[in-house]
């Protein structure tokens, strides 16, 4: 083995470690989102089907969520292996986006070294891909949002390399690997069709747009699409469904709607009853995503499962490397590849604003990190070639990324587990395994889950069944779903999961039908789940 094969090895290492750290409690809890998906992928390693009971389907239905609400496939499919592999705990459901977050080091190190034709501002790019908060906070998520990174990066290399080369099959690949990154996120069935534009457009600036390599793209970006195309036919309400969902065009369907309205009748509809104010309203949301304090400083303030709210989206050094890059690569006129990272930078809010209306949500747009990781290496390399005091502050600005990335591990590892126990839907863990400990000694005849103003909490009480082997329990469980429950229903012994929000089971409490057992405690917060006995 030679001497960079193993320093390569010792720093992916390295950085694995980095990012496994306390990963079963960091964050606190589970998310709804990766409970779902952890299901789902632990039907399809052990039965071949998903949790609705369909074959290998090619995207998951939630109806937990709603009716009409499906998830694409590639984070279950991912997921799968490893849970066949590994016992289900929190952080073995968490494992495979850590492998994501690492092979998105992989891959920049790998565009890096060819787009900077040395391994040194390569090595860089990967160094400050690890240190970006939202690549660390999403890397430790079983969520879907990191996904399409993968995805951007590899289409990235493959069509640095066919520049270099002129080989035709490269280029093919490019653009397949951008049609199978569809699957990965919903925000992918807008950018990636962007990046396939990318691609023409750097194609026509080096002169190499023939019509063979046009349609050569075409085909690369189709073939993945025949799956897709061949299952809608038998879902056809998924188009103005998703559209409903995310609130394109702010266009909500009137309750006389047909429920299978074509996608051309909701685009007419748009047009017509979308105000130009909401259009205008679209554009103004973009300039929010690049709001220098929401990129380096605070990270915007919308959901506490995508930022501490305390650190950017990047660190505070990228504050002056970003703008230094961008503004270098506006005046590369020469150099197709330069302007590739300068657009990709420019359009990753694109599908945030077009999706869900919400300022600072880094979540929708984290292509964002590889581009705004990029021109910031190029922003530190022209800031290298421009003499003495401009490389000293290089270098103290560098000195700062680790400093700065070591104080938001303090919080994201300190208080950020305390702050954030709401947005992780509190102790459910806490309280579902107290009721697994109870039950051996207990024995009691049924178990009730208080589902009438807790949603997601017999999705939470499957996968805790699974983790702790006691899948028997299924058959004694029950859902109180209902304000007005009828307690003398409840046979005496049983055991009552409810949340603080049931306050419809307090006269109950009061009059002694109901007795409180135990209450979950928060780091934080008031308890907030309770466990009742008949």
């Amino acid at each position: 083995m030679s001497r960079r094969a193993l320093w390569s090895g010792l720093l992916l290492l390295a950085v694995f470690g980095l990012y496994v750290v306390d990963l079963g409690r960091a964050p606190i809890y589970l998310h709804e989102a990766e409970v779902l998906f952890a299901l789902h992928a632990h039907s399809i390693v052990t039965t071949a089907h998903d949790t609705n009971g369909r074959l290998l389907p090619l995207y998951f239905q939630m109806p937990s969520i709603g009716e009409n609400v499906w998830f694409h496939p590639v984070i279950v499919y991912w997921m799968a292996p490893f849970l066949g592999l590994l016992p289900m705990t929190e952080w073995a459901l968490r494992l495979p986006s850590v492998f994501v977050g690492l092979l998105d080091v992989v891959l920049i190190f790998l565009v890096g070294q060819r787009l900077f034709h040395s391994p040194r501002w390569g090595l860089l790019a990967a160094a400050l891909l690890t240190l970006t908060p939202s690549h660390f906070i999403h890397s430790r998520l079983a969520m879907d949002y990191l996904y399409p990174i993968p995805f951007v990066l590899t289409w990235l290399l493959c069509l640095l390399i066919f520049l270099e080369r002129r080989q035709t099959w490269m280029l093919f690949l490019a653009t397949s690997v951008l049609g199978l990154g569809i699957y990965s996120y919903i925000a992918s069935v807008i950018m990636m069709p962007v990046y396939l534009a990318m691609t023409w457009l750097v194609l026509h600036a080096r002169s190499l747009l023939s019509r063979r390599l046009f349609l050569v793209t075409v085909a690369g970006f189709a073939w993945p699409l025949v799956a897709l195309v061949a299952w809608l036919p038998f879902h056809p309400e998924i188009l103005a469904a998703t559209a409903r969902r995310y609130q394109i065009g702010q266009v909500a369907a009137p309750p006389s709607a047909p429920a299978h309205e074509s996608m051309a009748a909701l685009l007419e509809r748009t047009t017509r009853l979308v105000p130009f104010s909401e259009l205008t309203g679209r554009v103004s949301l973009y300039w929010y995503f690049f709001d220098p304090a929401y990129l380096f400083l605070s990270g915007g303030y919308a959901n506490v499962v995508n930022s501490t709210r305390h650190i950017g989206v990047f660190v505070a050094p990228l504050l002056v490397f970003v703008p230094i890059g961008l503004t270098w690569l506006s005046t590369m006129r020469g150099s197709p590849t330069g302007w590739l990272v300068l657009l990709g930078f420019l359009t990753a809010p694109l599908a945030a604003c077009l999706v869900v209306p919400e300022r600072y949500a880094v979540d929708r747009e984290l292509a964002i990190l590889p581009f705004g990781v990029l021109a910031a290496t190029f922003g530190a390399k022209y800031m290298f070639e421009r003499g003495r005091v401009w490389r000293t502050v290089a270098l103290c600005l560098l000195a700062l990324v680790p400093i700065h990335f070591a104080v938001f591990c303090a919080e994201y590892f300190g208080p950020y587990r305390l702050q954030s126990a709401y947005w992780f839907e509190f102790n459910r863990r806490g309280a579902m395994e107290d009721i697994l400990a109870r039950e051996p000694v207990e024995h009691p005849p049924a178990i009730y889950l208080s589902t009438w103003r807790t949603p997601y909490l017999d999705a939470y009480w499957q996968l805790y069944l699974i983790k702790h082997h006691r899948q028997d329990l299924l058959s004694r469980t029950r859902h109180l779903d209902t304000d007005t429950p009828d307690i003398n229903s409840v046979p005496a012994g049983s055991l009552l999961l409810t949340s603080r929000q049931d306050t419809y089971l307090d006269k109950f409490v009061a009059s002694g039908e109901l007795k409180t057992v135990a209450l979950i405690p928060e780091p934080g917060d008031p308890p907030a789940f309770a466990i009742l006995r008949r």
